[in-house]
């Protein structure tokens, strides 16, 4: 888990900016879930990852490449937490991810590999399910129409928010 948490790290800091940054440095593992810390460009990016527990597929697949969700902090952008998640495949474009938290749905949208809330003003309730919830499912369709669906344990995403938040704060 850890190296392809070392992996998410230079995805994170690839897709938030294109100027050279340090390799991330661990914050500490909280359970089912990691933080890290880096220095971009714009300073400081702090982030909460963790990889699902299980996942499933609507046909059989060939491959899938590091699939993850992240909590990304970044000071200098007034980003305090952006959601997002890496799925190891090109979806299907102008598709939607649906994030389901015991019941309580969000929607994502998508980009190449990856997916973002689909308002920012809706990631602190995202949030917040997260650290109430038990277990989040990410569900989406590749480019050729495969459904998966990944399956996270939220154990720890609390103390891992609050590891980030500490790293970045200020």
């Amino acid at each position: 888990m850890k190296q392809h948490l070392i992996f998410a790290a230079a995805a994170v800091v690839l897709a938030t900016t294109v100027a050279e940054a340090q390799t991330p440095n661990a914050i500490g593992t909280f359970r089912d879930w990691s933080a890290y810390e880096t220095t971009t460009a714009d300073g400081k990016l702090c982030y909460a990852a963790s990889q699902p527990k299980d996942s499933t597929y609507s046909q059989p697949i060939s491959s899938r490449g590091p699939i993850f969700f992240m909590v990304t902090a970044i000071p200098a952008r007034n980003i305090a937490g952006e959601t997002s998640t890496i799925i190891g495949y090109p979806f299907k474009e102008a598709s939607t991810v649906v994030v389901d938290i015991d019941g309580q749905k969000f929607a994502m949208y998508t980009e190449a590999d990856a997916a973002w809330i689909d308002a920012p003003a809706n990631d602190p309730a995202l949030i917040d399910a997260m650290r109430r919830g038990r277990t989040m499912t990410v569900q989406g369709t590749s480019k050729r129409g495969t459904v998966t669906t990944d399956t996270y344990s939220l154990s720890g995403v609390t103390a891992a928010l609050q590891a980030v938040t500490s790293a970045c704060a200020g």
